[in-house]
């Protein structure tokens, strides 16, 4: 029960308790003032007596009914304690026929078992016993022993007790009254307490009733007109307790079982797969919204009505399955057995054709097949991603075929036929599994010419592009020895046969043997650095050009440098030195500061393998663009 519905039923018995207040304040002055017939009084006191009668039984047989489904302590006790108390009663109220003398102290005996009884139930917690057979026989023996016990008190007590009817002692008789009230107060006060701690709202009830039987024991306390009054307000009290018992025994279970149920429906709708209960002839009895996406109906429409009237099993040439094929299916469900199919197509009565995985698994009762649930889940998006895990492995596949006919062009210096006078080395590391970066070098009659170039982007693209311009550039070579003419040749074909986003930057140069001279040509990419073996400088090497590609012409230069024994020239492309989303930092200071820890007196190759250990370091090990080297030193 929420907050709400707890205040407002707290607030209802307050003013219900209010009005029993205020009525019994009015009575205690005005009910002797009241008179009735006698013949009045005496059905009506008769009716409430019956009533009381009949509210005592139908709680007792309610305990012996209820226990063994609850093995509640609580309920057992009650259940043998209205025993006692109707019995009483019954012998109060048939008494009342022959109008016996000691009618009337049956009728105190049983409200006093009543005002004990609960006081002692309400003073204790209740307890889950033990399931033993015959507890319920014991306890209400048990009440059995009790009523004969006081039963044959009173018949023998009833002479000095009473004077013709009426008690001997009338100051004894109004304790024994008060005593009773007392009690009933007591039971009151324990059922609240156990209310404010968390307990049931059936509690509210037992409240009413408790407070009732005070202020009726009050009211048969003061005898004469009053006692019709408290006859009534101990029948209210009774009616209190009904209500207690229906919100314990009925209407609490059923509230749970409903909460249990929403609970249990909101779980089986988030669990993403189609849930579903059919009886033994294949009629649908609840399923889930998922379960009804999947065949195509509304859940509340389908209830009652045969699944196959919705779904067929469509076979992988689109027959439907036979009806020998279902009554093997239910020959193996009543065995027990839980079928378990991976996918199957399902044909809706729409036409619509799905892959659906499905589990069923037999309901039985008594060895007999009840029903069956089922289980269905949509495989469409796992076929769906089985084609695209499939696809993925083919473009994987050919990438790699692509990156390895990539790698064919760019040879290796331990590839070349290198003549003596020069040391090349080179690595390139792509990002991804094609790079945008190339290089080249070749060798002609008296001189070595070098390049190196960046393709925009990156992926297969840049790679294409790299690929043709790879070419272009190793048939260029063979019309001169100025590097300004192959980026001339090379802007040309760029600019007319690649995409207007797509622009190549390239650093080329000719070591003329000779000469000794470094001739060199850029074309907006990053400058060279140049190493003086004497001096220990490093020297950038700029020259003027634009960016492959973004116009028809451009006027390049070319400059060129004198290299010394030992001397080198390092190209590089933007990977090297760049750092992504971070401020951007002198390439070339970055660049000189890795060669400063370098040792230069190896190989031109083993001074490019540590060289990029600087660059992975200076990267922390994060590679975001493809990353090129290039190191021509003369002998």
């Amino acid at each position: 029960m929420d907050e709400h519905e707890q205040n407002r039923l707290m607030r209802l018995h307050g003013t219900a308790a209010a009005l029993a207040a205020m009525l019994f304040g009015l009575l205690l002055f005005a009910a002797g003032r009241l008179s009735f017939s006698p013949g009045f009084y005496h059905s009506t006191h008769l009716a409430l007596g019956l009533a009381a009668v009949v509210v005592c039984w139908l709680v007792a047989v309610q305990g012996w009914a209820v226990f063994p489904h609850t093995l509640s302590m609580e309920r057992l006790v009650m259940g043998a304690l209205f025993f006692s108390s109707g019995a009483l009663f019954s012998f109060h109220f048939l008494l009342s026929f022959a109008d016996a003398g000691e009618v009337s102290l049956f009728s105190l005996a049983a409200r006093f078992t009543i005002a004990w009884g609960l006081l002692f139930l309400f003073s204790r917690l209740d307890e889950v016993m033990e399931r033993r057979s015959g507890q319920r026989w014991q306890a209400f023996l048990a009440a059995f022993a009790y009523t004969v016990a006081v039963g044959l008190f009173i018949h023998f007590a009833a002479p000095l007790w009473l004077e013709n009817g009426m008690s001997r002692w009338p100051l004894w008789w109004q304790v024994g009254e008060g005593a009773i009230g007392l009690l009933d107060a007591a039971a009151g006060a324990l059922v609240w307490r156990r209310y404010r701690h968390g307990g049931s709202p059936s509690l509210l009830y037992w409240l009413m009733a408790l407070l009732l039987f005070a202020f009726g024991q009050v009211l048969l306390m003061f005898g004469n007109g009053h006692v019709l009054w408290g006859q009534l307000y101990e029948v209210a009290g009774f009616l209190y307790v009904v209500r207690a018992m229906y919100v314990e025994t009925i209407e609490k279970p059923y509230v749970e079982l409903k909460q249990h149920e929403q609970q249990l429906e909101m779980m089986a709708n988030a669990l993403g797969e189609g849930l579903m209960m059919l009886d033994r002839d294949g009629q649908i009895v609840w399923m889930n919204p998922e379960a009804g996406r999947l065949i195509g109906v509304v859940p509340e429409e389908a209830k009652g009505k045969p699944l196959f009237s919705f779904v067929s099993l469509a076979g992988p040439n689109g027959d439907t399955w036979d009806w020998k094929q279902l009554r093997r299916v239910v020959k193996r469900l009543k065995s027990g057995e839980v079928i378990r199919v991976e996918e199957e197509p399902f044909r809706r009565h729409d036409g619509v054709c799905l892959p659906v995985g499905y589990t069923l698994a037999p309901v039985i009762e008594n060895g007999a097949l009840t029903g069956l649930v089922a289980v269905l889940r949509d495989m469409t998006e796992k076929k769906e991603k089985e084609r695209l895990e499939r696809e993925r492995e083919q473009l994987d596949f050919e990438l790699s075929l692509a990156a390895n006919m990539q790698r064919t062009l760019l040879q290796t210096s331990s590839e070349a036929n290198l003549p003596s006078y020069v040391d090349i080395g080179v690595l390139s590391v792509p990002a991804r599994v094609l790079s945008g970066d190339f290089y080249h070098f070749s060798v002609h009659q008296t001189s070595v010419s070098v390049g190196i170039a960046d393709v925009s982007g990156k992926g297969v693209p840049a790679a294409m592009l790299m690929t043709l311009m790879k070419f272009i550039l190793d048939r260029t070579v063979h019309y001169g020895t100025q590097p300004h003419v192959y980026l001339d040749l090379l802007n040309r074909f760029a600019y007319d046969y690649t995409e207007p986003s797509m622009f190549v930057t390239m650093f080329v140069g000719n070591y003329n043997e000779k000469t000794h001279t470094f001739s060199y040509a850029c074309a907006g990419h990053e400058p060279a650095l140049l190493y003086r073996a004497k001096t220990k400088q490093y020297v950038p090497l700029h020259a003027k050009g634009c960016a492959l590609g973004l116009f028809p012409q451009f006027s390049f230069e070319t400059k060129s440098v004198v290299l010394e024994p030992g001397d080198f020239v390092l190209l590089h492309t933007d990977g090297v030195t760049e750092k992504r989303g971070e401020e951007e930092a002198d390439g070339f200071s970055v660049l000189t500061s890795m060669v400063a820890q370098v040792n230069l007196n190896q190989p031109a190759g083993q001074i490019v393998r540590d060289l990029y250990e600087q660059v992975k370091a200076y990267h922390q090990y994060e590679q975001k663009d493809d990353q090129t080297l290039l190191l021509l030193r003369r002998r």
